[in-house]
């Protein structure tokens, strides 16, 4: 599976994004509903974190089957891939909410690895003549065909990219002035930091508002924005 993906389908609706739903799919489903969400033309992107802490975990991996939804893969994601085989990518998993991935079946803990491993790290969608990237955590470029490009060369002795964009987060600290306006790029959507309400910064947006801690789950209308 690319680490990179480009969106190739044809979104007759509107394009939206949600914060980490860390199990929580009753809540989406109300804010769906409450958006007046169209499940047969809008399209859904997520930003990762489908999973853990919550307890609708199974709910809201079987999203990933629904034509309406698409996900990128978050660090939650990437401790169900690192936890089958790695005992402290397990116990960190298991302290921060996954403990409920441990308690199934070994072919089931295999098909959600699998599932996750398959998604990809970067999306790229284009929608009525605007760009948008989505990555969980961070980008580490200013320019987002540089960023793209860090995930077909060969890894360096620094941190491997696809970790920086799934575990990374700063972009969000004010006193690293190195982070500019990403060009190449309308807007990039990012999670996995949790802020009170969605955060701004040049043409990058954090939408986690905290769904698993304070039942706040921010969903954007892309267009608006």
């Amino acid at each position: 599976m690319a680490l990179v993906k480009i969106w190739d389908k044809e979104i007759k609706g509107k394009l939206w994004t949600v914060g980490d739903i860390h199990g929580c799919y009753n809540l989406l489903m109300t804010r769906l509903k409450e958006i007046g969400f169209d499940f047969e033309n809008d399209l859904l992107v997520a930003v990762g974190d489908l999973v853990d802490r919550g307890t609708q975990n199974i709910e809201c991996i079987e999203l990933l089957s629904k034509p309406w939804f698409t996900s990128v893969r978050g660090n939650h994601e990437d401790l169900c891939v690192g936890g089958l085989h790695n005992e402290s990518y397990k116990r960190c998993h298991v302290s921060n909410g996954g403990e409920w991935f441990y308690m199934l079946d070994g072919q089931a803990m295999y098909n959600i690895a699998k599932t996750f491993a398959e998604l990809p790290v970067v999306l790229e969608i284009s929608h009525n003549g605007k760009k948008y990237g989505f990555v969980h955590g961070h980008i580490e470029q200013n320019n987002w065909d540089e960023f793209k490009e860090t995930f077909t060369q060969e890894p360096t002795v620094f941190r491997d990219p696809s970790e920086m964009a799934m575990w990374g987060r700063d972009r969000l600290d004010e006193d690293k002035k190195q982070y500019t306006h990403v060009s190449g790029i309308d807007a990039v959507i990012m999670g996995h930091t949790v802020t009170q309400k969605p955060c701004k910064r040049d043409n990058c947006y954090w939408i986690d508002t905290g769904a698993v801690h304070w039942g706040t789950m921010t969903i954007l209308d892309l267009s608006k924005i």
